[in-house]
């Protein structure tokens, strides 16, 4: 059989990119799929809009792979991050992984990268083709009958719970919040941080409506009116399929030990799950090493579900 690899336009190739949701768009099962607009953005730009690259694996007319490469154009500009790499389960075994695989290498070196960047399951394939593990990472889900019951605040603080993007004038306030996630323990491996300013943090909530997304977030407040931690729940609008994402966490570092971490988080799901009826798991991703959110998270009832690695190789 031959196999063409071509590069994907959404817009001009609606069929080829059908297929390669079709191929990729289960890539995080046993948790929730990505529906085609949620993918579509994954693909295309991530939650950073940054600028990317995809190339099919086509076989007679059908897509049965595909690689996606994100270039980064604000930090992190020696890497190129291997967005998604996949193979439809009956084409595997016959060399198409490594053939996109060089092709991601190709393309990483052509655009001046010095190092491919993936996420995945520890399946021996990246190993065999040189990659290296530096950093491990778990996921839990949390069942909507396993939820912890309420707590009382801790005292001198607030909650506040929205949904949808940040309010008017409570941007700035984001920032900090945002910039406190680069605290979080990371094993030894040591990661670029993201740092925001407010442009990008409404860059970042402009692509909750185009990928379809229900964003829930709460923020505790201290009695001088200072935004002291957050959290965020995603719910896909479109094709939930009983699942919810939760993604970031962080508290000031001077408002630390008051247990606030557990409360945004127990508060922000119950306002979610009360929402959204159809929704009945949660799931979330931890550094191995982040004991404390990891405690956190299975005194709300969150359990453990499989590991996950990033995965590193020198174009």
């Amino acid at each position: 059989m031959t196999i063409d690899v071509v590069p994907l336009d959404f817009d001009a190739s609606p069929g080829l990119a059908a297929g390669y949701h079709r191929v990729a768009g289960g890539l995080h099962a046993p948790g929730p799929p990505l529906s085609p607009r949620l993918f579509r953005l994954w693909v295309e730009r991530g939650w950073r809009s940054v600028p990317s690259e995809t190339h099919l694996a086509v076989a007679g007319g059908e897509v049965i792979g595909g690689v996606t490469l994100h270039l980064f154009d604000r930090d992190r500009l020696g890497d190129a991050l291997i967005r998604v790499l996949e193979v439809a389960p009956g084409h595997r075994g016959r060399g198409v992984g490594s053939a996109l695989l060089g092709v991601a290498r190709e393309r990483a070196r052509a655009h001046g990268r010095s190092k491919l960047v993936v996420e995945a399951k520890d399946d021996g394939f990246l190993a065999r083709h040189g990659f290296r593990s530096v950093y491990t990472e778990a996921r839990r889900v949390l069942h909507r009958s396993r939820q912890a019951g309420e707590s009382p605040c801790p005292p001198g603080y607030t909650f506040e719970t929205t949904v949808g993007p940040t309010p008017p004038g409570r941007l700035a306030e984001m920032v900090p919040l945002l910039d406190a996630m680069n605290d979080a323990p990371t094993d030894d491996h040591e990661v670029d941080a993201e740092r925001w300013t407010t442009g990008l943090i409404r860059v970042y909530e402009d692509t909750w409506e185009p990928a379809g997304q229900t964003v829930y977030t709460t923020v505790a407040r201290a009695a001088d009116g200072e935004a002291a931690a957050f959290t965020r729940v995603f719910v896909d609008a479109d094709e939930p399929e009983g699942w919810a994402r939760q993604t970031d966490t962080a508290v000031l570092k001077r408002h630390r030990g008051r247990n606030l971490g557990f409360h945004v988080k127990l508060r922000n799901t119950t306002r979610m799950f009360a929402a959204e009826p159809g929704v009945e798991r949660v799931i979330t991703w931890n550094a191995v090493s982040n004991r404390h959110m990891i405690a956190i998270n299975e005194r709300l009832g969150y359990e453990f579900l499989d590991v996950w690695r990033i995965w590193e190789l020198r174009a």
